[in-house]
């Protein structure tokens, strides 16, 4: 098995999330694709649906006023303060279009 292979490799958990936060910082457009994705899932009958409507409050919120738009960015760059916070991001609506660059690993030197 050559070494470089990126599927030996797991991406850091905390590192993805803090591409993410960096992308939304960059990117206008990709508040409307995570927004875009969680109307899809509902609309397709998302069996539980609480944490798709948080997410989608917090962008909303973060995407129309900057003090909420910071405290969201800095909390995607930390590591998850509860337990509720680890299961919201397991319901991630960051995923395709401008985050794909996000979730590349990068492989050790």
């Amino acid at each position: 098995m050559h070494t470089q292979d990126f599927h030996c490799f797991r991406s850091d958990p905390l590192v993805r999330w803090r591409g993410i936060a960096d992308v939304l910082e960059s990117r206008p457009e990709a508040w409307e694709w995570a927004l875009a994705n969680i109307e899809r899932w509902l609309q397709q009958g998302r069996l539980h649906p609480a944490p798709l409507l948080e997410w989608r409050q917090r962008l909303l919120e973060g995407r129309n006023e900057r003090t909420r738009r910071e405290a969201l960015l800095e909390a995607l760059r930390i590591p998850p303060v509860d337990a509720h916070q680890d299961q919201l991001r397991s319901c991630s609506p960051f995923v395709g279009g401008p985050f794909r660059a996000a979730s590349v690993p990068t492989l050790p030197v």
